[in-house]
């Protein structure tokens, strides 16, 4: 939850940079009622997923316990892979960055 909370505080930037931000959930264990008391609890600007059966999230995270940001442009081309660990997850600078980068293309 550490990374939701980091990344509200950059709303507005990222609303600056005409980015949407959509976390997929694949160990939240009570499901979309566990989505709900996370939403209620941190109340992220963002979309919360689920994926229990980690069947659509699989190809983007094949190896186990990695927590990969990806950066998908309008066209739904991945422009940029950001790694992430369980404990270390993309900082916001790195997302503005890669976003800012793509906006000056």
């Amino acid at each position: 939850m550490k990374q939701l909370v980091q990344l509200k505080e950059y709303e507005s930037e990222f609303k600056a940079l005409n980015a949407e931000l959509l976390f997929v959930f694949r160990e939240e264990s009570e499901g979309v009622e566990g989505l709900k008391k996370i939403k209620q609890k941190y109340d992220p600007p963002y979309l919360l997923s689920i994926d229990l059966n980690k069947k659509q999230t699989a190809a983007y995270s094949a190896k186990r316990r990695t927590f990969d940001n990806f950066v998908i442009d309008k066209e739904g081309v991945v422009r940029a892979v950001i790694d992430g660990t369980l404990r270390d997850r993309a900082k916001a600078d790195e997302l503005i960055k890669v976003l800012k980068s793509i906006e000056s293309q």
